[in-house]
């Protein structure tokens, strides 16, 4: 919806200053130009229906799996967060600066651009990632994770030269005194969570915008942590 504000506006002030300068004006081309604000109208109605479908959803009986609807990226709207049919809690994105949020929505991933997160758990923990380097345009990205607003640990991404030609989209996370591994080719919507070179869960798109981690519930991992972080590595990397 923000891109097509923008060339409304862009296009806009180039009739203007056409009209002004040269004297020309165009009727059909200000025609042309009202369809980017229809257009955007209707983009906002799409919107709105994924905010109610992230907001609302249930998950399907499932086992051993973790479960979220992640249809928007850009949004504040409060999401869901299962483990099988057990409701775990919820979370939002949030943003440090309103303009942030249009920039976000204006640009390609909108999931890269001053990506926050709260996650708040039926258990009464408040977990936030915390991004460090909110005015980096290229490179890789971090954030700090508080729990109770207390720091437990660090995610950041891996952006190598290594990866990029090999299609793999990369992130670690560093959790107490563990370290995880989660990695997934562009190509593909599978991602794998890797702990001392082994991997202990695996999450993939289950359909449309539902995004299911398989896990292990004999291994002794926190997975509600894993998740939440599984949740941001499809935020950032639009799979």
């Amino acid at each position: 919806m923000g891109k097509l504000i923008v060339l409304f506006i862009a296009g806009f002030i180039g009739l203007s200053l056409r009209y002004i300068i040269v004297g020309e004006f165009e009727i059909d081309q200000l025609l042309s130009l009202l369809l980017f604000p229809a257009g955007s109208m209707l983009v906002f109605f799409i919107m709105k229906w994924q905010y109610y479908k992230d907001r609302d959803f249930q998950p399907n009986q499932s086992k051993n799996k973790m479960v979220t609807r992640l249809g928007d990226r850009v949004s504040t709207t409060t999401k869901q967060m299962y483990r099988d049919k057990v409701h775990i809690g919820s979370y939002h994105r949030f943003y440090n600066k309103w303009w942030q949020r249009i920039v976000a929505d204006i640009f390609d991933d909108p999931g890269r651009w001053y990506l926050n997160l709260i996650f708040t758990l039926h258990n009464g923990d408040r977990v936030v990632f915390k991004g460090e380097n909110d005015n980096k345009i290229i490179g890789n990205i971090a954030w700090v994770i508080y729990k109770n607003d207390k720091e437990v640990g660090t995610i950041s991404t891996d952006y190598s030269v290594k990866n990029a030609i090999k299609f793999l989209e990369s992130l670690h996370l560093q959790y107490g005194n563990n370290t995880y591994h989660f990695r997934s080719y562009s190509l593909r919507s599978k991602t794998e969570i890797y702990y001392d070179n082994y991997v202990i869960a695996t999450g993939e798109r289950a359909e449309g915008a539902v995004y299911e981690l398989t896990i292990d519930p004999a291994l002794k991992h926190d997975w509600e942590m894993l998740f939440m972080v599984y949740i941001l590595f499809n935020y950032n990397f639009s799979q």
